[in-house]
């Protein structure tokens, strides 16, 4: 049986994509900081801001075959009412920890010579965001993606990413309105994604994608914005 590790399971898109992973047949660690309103199994409560603990996390799980980083937070203010501590924050949860994780977790997958490795990007990467520090965050989740699979891929390991645009989740509600107002303008179905929605992406992407899909970015947008 393959495991998985999915970060910010407690809720949204990770919460339906733990699911999705153990519906699909595989043994799933749900981690998150805390996991509110709803049972996971396998949870794991930590504190992604905590870099220099997780080497020693990824060593107490033993193998793990798909890693899909999720984990996000998103202040929503402006760039004047940013703090020194908020923007400390989100730069290490949405940026520096799935990095740390990678890193720690491909040492394993190296000697397996094999591994999936799924990032949750986001539409914000590619146009302005309200969150100025929001979208500087996905636009590195694009690019350390890219930087991985080119590093990863020889040695077996597939490394992509999604890039949802409005999804239905607490992110979502807690966003600027204008920024709301203006994705929807332009979404197809004129309607919100689901977080189960984007977790089918994200099992695609980790357990059936073909090989020679690596380093790719897949919008998972309705429409709201094409590139």
């Amino acid at each position: 049986m393959k495991t998985a590790l999915v970060t910010g399971a407690g809720r949204g898109i990770g919460f339906a994509t733990a699911n999705t992973l153990a519906a699909a047949g595989l043994h799933v660690f749900a981690l998150d900081l805390e996991f509110p309103d709803q049972q996971q199994k396998n949870q794991i409560v930590f504190d992604l801001c905590d870099l220099k603990g997780i080497p020693a996390l990824v060593e107490s799980l033993g193998a793990i075959d798909v890693l899909v980083n999720n984990a996000g937070v998103q202040t929503a203010v402006s760039i004047e009412r940013y703090t020194e501590e908020a923007r400390r924050r989100i730069l290490r949860v949405n940026l520096e920890a799935p990095v740390e994780l990678i890193r720690a977790l491909s040492k394993q997958m190296i000697e397996r010579k094999s591994g999936r490795i799924v990032n949750v990007a986001s539409v914000a990467a590619f146009t302005a965001h309200t969150d100025l520090w929001y979208g500087v965050t996905k636009a590195g989740v694009v690019s350390f993606t890219r930087s991985f699979a080119s590093y990863l891929g020889p040695h077996g390991i597939q490394v992509n990413a999604v890039a949802p645009g409005p999804v239905e989740t607490e992110l979502l509600r807690k966003a600027q309105p204008e920024r709301i107002e203006q994705l929807m303008r332009n979404a197809y179905t004129r309607r919100t994604g689901r977080p189960e929605e984007i977790a089918e992406a994200i099992r695609w992407l980790a357990l059936d994608a073909p090989v020679v899909l690596n380093g790719a970015v897949i919008d998972v947008t309705d429409g709201c914005y094409l590139r």
